[in-house]
C-alpha cells in the first residue's frame, strides 16, 4: 500500500511540475534569456518634484511617488538619456516623466511640466 501512496505522490507532482498542463504557464511567451534579457527594455510613468538639475552629468534628481512596476516613492538622481530633456526644466517644477530600465540601468527618457 505505501508503494502505490508512494507512486501515486510521484505521478502527481510530475504532473504538478510540466509546463504543458500548469495554468500559470502563460500563453506561448516566453520570458526572455540570454542576450534577448539584456537588450530588453521597459519603460515606466512617474510622477513628481524636481529638486536638483545636472545638465553637465546629465541627471535630474526628483522627489517621486510611487512609479507603479518599478519602485515605492522616495527621492532619487535619475541619469537623462538627452540633455536636452532638461531645457526649461528646474527646481520644484512639478513634472511627468518617464524611466526606462534596461540591461539593469534606468535613465528618465521624457519630461513633462505639469
Amino acid at each position: 500500500m505505501s508503494k502505490t501512496i508512494i507512486i501515486l505522490l510521484m505521478l502527481t507532482l510530475l504532473t504538478a511540475c510540466d509546463p504543458k498542463t500548469s495554468s500559470t504557464n502563460q500563453a506561448n511567451t516566453p520570458a526572455p534569456s540570454g542576450p534577448a534579457a539584456a537588450v530588453q527594455s521597459n519603460s515606466y510613468h512617474g510622477e513628481g518634484v524636481v529638486t536638483a538639475v545636472n545638465p553637465k552629468a546629465p541627471a535630474i534628481e526628483i522627489n517621486h511617488g510611487d512609479i507603479e512596476g518599478l519602485m515605492p516613492g522616495m527621492q532619487m538622481e535619475f541619469p537623462v538619456t538627452d540633455a536636452n530633456l532638461l531645457n526649461g526644466i528646474a527646481v520644484n517644477d512639478h513634472i511627468d516623466f518617464t524611466v526606462e530600465l534596461k540591461a539593469g540601468e534606468m535613465r528618465v527618457t521624457a519630461i513633462k511640466k505639469k
